[in-house]
């Protein structure tokens, strides 16, 4: 998601349109080049709601009007590339450049698709090829707006060729760039933020350059409740799930309470039964949680055994995955294994207690018993923290990337020199957010 969401930044804030319409007023005009309210109100909208959902609040008016100041001064920029271009005699691109850029940018159209397809399944939607398709188009990046992605992307490129000096790159312009794209937005988002980390990173298989501390592999062996379980367990659950009733009624009447009294005082009956509530649930499912190994150990005993017999002869905690569990996932099995952190959420809170009380690498827990099954964890090993090291493939690709930051950058600094010499008219006062 946090990948899908940076691509869609970018193209929203690059792919805008150079007509002018009769009907739709001016916010940008550099030279003869023109970009109106409609295209650069759309780019506004959607990246504001792109970064409103990477970031889980919503903007401030202060950081909403410097997003409209960012994407003004972006479109200033490719206006002054195309008036530089124009002059130089290399704005217009020919027919068999017009034909690669459609057929590059109809593959990445298929590329985000399946992306924004496959997040929405893995977050239990059921939707449609033509669903996602308008999903898409809502957004606003469609098969057009790509497409003048790559328009954009192209006039840079020449932009670049025609007027910034050729840049050596050396290892500490490297290393400031890997730090300051790379290290430092995710050290600072993620080191102090599991939750983030969780929901951004581990939860969606996207990539970090920055591990907070604490995390360990867990594996598991995870075993099925016989059925004799859940009929011998029926009317205690059954108890818990009347006591858990009580607390939320409890709750209602505090928030009714709460909302419309007058007195502090008002509050103290009703946070009294809610109290006694929970007091009562906690000891109910205490009690369950007791009986449930009670019941559940001995019906299980001959597996546990059988697990115990083969781990003390040797045999890998992995093959046994295979042989018993019913988590039989490629993570579990085959791949690094669960992180789990002191902080994690969306583990049952029997399993993280169990899973952070191992001591070492190697160590095996004891039948943890959750409303998934019966649980048997093994610490697989502990997972380094820190910044990531890149490996000598990852450095090459970090090389063209750099050079390409600096050569923006450079860029960048030529249109100070080059605003002076058009005239430049902006009307943030159009946009609204």
């Amino acid at each position: 998601m946090k990948k899908i969401i940076a691509v869609i930044i970018v193209l929203l804030l690059c792919g805008i349109g150079w007509a002018e319409q009769a009907d739709d007023p001016v916010v940008v005009r550099v030279g003869d080049f023109s970009y109106p309210l409609s295209l650069v109100q759309q780019s506004l909208d959607s990246g504001l709601k792109a970064s409103s959902t990477l970031n889980g609040e919503q903007l401030s008016d202060e950081e909403k009007a410097q997003m409209a100041e960012d994407v003004i001064g972006n479109i200033v920029g490719i206006g002054l590339i195309e008036a530089k271009l124009t002059e130089a005699g290399q704005h217009d691109f020919t027919d068999e450049e017009i034909e690669l850029m459609k057929s590059t940018a109809s593959t990445r159209y298929e590329e985000l698709w399946q992306g924004v397809y496959q997040m929405m399944v893995k977050n239990g939607m059921d939707v449609t090829e033509a669903e996602v398709s308008e999903a898409m188009t809502e957004e606003g990046y469609d098969m057009d707006a790509i497409y003048r992605e790559f328009e954009v992307s192209e006039r840079q490129r020449r932009a670049i060729a025609l007027f910034v000096p050729e840049i050596l790159l050396t290892e500490d312009m490297l290393d400031e760039y890997y730090e300051s794209q790379f290290l430092a937005p995710d050290r600072e988002r993620y080191a102090d933020d599991i939750p983030t980390y969780e929901r951004e990173i581990l939860n969606t298989d996207s990539e970090s350059f920055y591990t907070p501390e604490g995390y360990r592999a867990i594996r598991q062996i995870l075993l099925e409740y016989p059925d004799d379980v859940e009929k011998i367990m029926k009317k205690d659950k059954a108890k818990v799930q009347e006591i858990a009733q009580e607390v939320a009624s409890a709750l209602t009447k505090l928030t009714e309470v709460a909302t419309s009294a007058d007195d502090w005082s008002e509050m103290d009956e009703p946070r009294a039964a809610y109290d006694a509530a929970m007091a009562k649930l906690d000891a109910a499912n205490r009690a369950y949680v007791e009986k449930l190994r009670e019941v559940t150990l001995p019906l299980i005993q001959d597996t546990l055994d059988a697990i115990d017999e083969r781990l003390d002869a040797g045999i890998d905690f992995k093959t046994l995955i295979s042989k018993y569990s019913t988590d039989t996932s490629e993570r579990n099995v085959s791949g690094a294994g669960y992180p789990i952190h002191p902080k994690s959420e969306g583990w049952p809170a029997e399993f993280l207690e169990a899973a952070m009380a191992l001591e070492k690498p190697g160590d095996v827990s004891e039948p943890v018993l959750t409303e998934k099954g019966i649980h048997i964890l093994y610490y697989d090993s502990d997972i380094p923290a820190g910044d990531h090291a890149l490996t000598e493939d990852e450095k090459e690709l970090l090389k063209t990337s750099a050079l390409h930051y600096y050569q923006v950058e450079q860029l960048q600094k030529l249109f100070e020199e080059w605003k002076p010499e058009y005239d430049i008219e902006t009307h943030p006062e159009l946009l609204e957010y």
